[in-house]
């Protein structure tokens, strides 16, 4: 078993504190207490890190922001992932325009989903990204992404349920991933822990606990009644890399009112189709046959 890195751990997240917050400044004594870092640990970080250029230091008032030397790998990091993004954006504008809310351009990176670009116009009530967020992909959040992925992966994921999760939860949630698998996209509901999700987002807090109070609501949906109408936080299809795996998932949410059942499905095969022409235009394979269902 590899041994633990401290110091690694530390840079680590200075950094990933940072990336979140990449227009605001922070001093060494708010870094130790938002990281839980002795401040002399904080303080020898944050030197090392300024000196090779990944963090800068203001001159005058002592705080530190992301440094310039980060912008080359940065980039090379996330070049591939809004090449594709480049590819797709005229698919979610046109879907934006067409119905009238929000398109999202996500990806995993690590064990997150971060989210890379957005069209359309935030609406007063409904949820809303930013671009740059991140959210654990853990579970409930992440289906389309692990819908056509490896058996090993589906149960690293299943694995962040936590050491009390029970067969009746795994039950669950290998249920949504065939759900997804079955149709070519998910669905999650809105609900009370998700709208808490979207305000924790906004003001940068930890997402984890949110995310674990998720699975408590009935968030996938699974199946759809034509007679029941549906308040959802978000219809999601993939986009397929030319290896056949999923490289972005197309999102759509912001649904100011509720959808009636039978307009679920035209909603998602309109996303499907925007997301098969994305996937198309980086060359990619389209594991999925037929056009899914409800």
């Amino acid at each position: 078993m590899a041994r633990p890195a401290p110091a690694v751990d530390r840079v680590v997240a200075v950094l990933e504190f940072l990336a979140t917050r990449p227009d605001e400044a922070f001093g060494v004594s708010e870094l130790a207490r938002r990281l839980d870092l002795n401040k002399a640990t904080a303080h020898a970080t944050m030197t090392a890190l300024s000196a090779q250029g990944w963090l800068r230091r203001h001159p005058t008032d002592r705080t530190y922001q992301l440094g310039s030397a980060l912008v080359a790998i940065g980039n090379a990091a996330a070049r591939r992932s809004f090449d594709v993004v480049d590819s797709a954006r005229p698919m979610m504008q046109e879907l934006a325009d067409e119905l009238g809310i929000q398109c999202v351009a996500s990806t995993v990176l690590g064990d997150e989903i971060v989210m890379l670009a957005r069209t359309g116009t935030p609406q007063p009530v409904g949820l809303s990204v930013q671009v740059g967020q991140r959210v654990p992909l853990a579970p409930p959040l992440g289906t389309v992404f692990l819908a056509w992925s490896s058996a090993d992966a589906i149960d690293g994921w299943l694995r962040r349920l936590g050491a009390d999760a029970d067969e009746a939860d795994l039950a669950r949630y290998r249920a949504a991933i065939r759900a997804v698998q079955r149709r070519g996209y998910s669905l999650a509901r809105e609900g009370e822990a998700r709208i808490r999700l979207d305000q924790t987002l906004a003001a940068h807090d930890d997402a984890e606990p949110i995310v674990a109070e998720l699975g408590h609501e009935e968030y996938i949906l699974l199946e759809l009644e034509r007679a029941a109408s549906y308040r959802l936080s978000m219809i999601a299809a993939p986009v397929f890399d030319a290896a056949g795996r999923v490289t972005l998932a197309l999102t759509l949410l912001g649904f100011p009112e509720p959808l009636a059942g039978p307009e679920v499905p035209q909603y998602a095969g309109r996303l499907r189709a925007a997301a098969r022409d994305a996937t198309r235009a980086i060359e990619g394979v389209d594991p999925t046959s037929g056009d899914g269902g409800p």
